[in-house]
């Protein structure tokens, strides 16, 4: 809970901070999507995809009619799965994530406007579970996870603009920069990855 109220008082510190800032040429929104994951490494022998759900808000400011920033704040499904022996293992690892984007549009007439993206994105831990089918035994292995995840995403998107705001989607990957576990000794080599698919609503102001 102590993490939780920690995160989104961090993210919401970022966009009062923003708006403080920039008055103008600035769009809130929200935003969720599907969220396909695992875990990478040398010490990573084989591993599925694993769905899951993202969505949160956003706070875009425009520096110029090509240039933005886009802070976020979102929660985010993580994880892994794979199988041996007939048996599949589902590992659950829930964060707080705060990207920091920056988006550039690609010059383009009407109101369709495609972009590119990319930053450094932050993630604090909220629970990490496994499970096994069949068998469905949960275990609980946030101790040995670390509290906090580094990553860095890229992506493209395309919004349509409207009079009050714009519909968006865009398509990310992330890949981790840090291993997640915690570790008595040397830690493993297990770093988290994700293919994001989100659409939201923008609203300017």
């Amino acid at each position: 809970m102590k993490k939780l109220m920690f995160g989104l008082m961090l993210g919401s510190i970022m966009l009062c901070v923003a708006s403080s800032l920039f008055a103008e040429g600035m769009t809130f929104g929200v935003k969720g999507g599907l969220n396909m994951a695992k875990v990478t490494g040398d010490d990573v022998e084989e591993a599925d995809w694993k769905m899951g759900g993202v969505g949160g808000v956003f706070l875009t400011y425009a520096i110029s009619e090509i240039f933005s920033v886009q802070p976020e704040l979102l929660f985010s499904m993580k994880g892994s799965k794979e199988t041996f022996a007939d048996t599949t293992y589902s590992y659950k690892v829930n964060y707080i994530e705060i990207p920091l984007l920056a988006k550039v549009y690609l010059p383009t007439e009407g109101k369709i406007k495609p972009h590119l993206f990319a930053g450094p994105a932050i993630g604090i831990l909220l629970s990490a579970k496994a499970t096994s089918d069949p068998g469905d035994e949960e275990i609980d292995f946030k101790d040995e996870t670390k509290s906090t995840d580094f990553g860095f995403l890229a992506g493209a998107g395309v919004e349509y603009k409207m009079e009050s705001g714009s519909v968006l989607f865009d398509v990310r990957y992330e890949v981790g920069l840090t291993t997640i576990d915690k570790g008595d000794g040397e830690a493993a080599d297990i770093k988290n990855s994700a293919i994001s698919f989100m659409a939201g609503y923008g609203f300017a102001f």
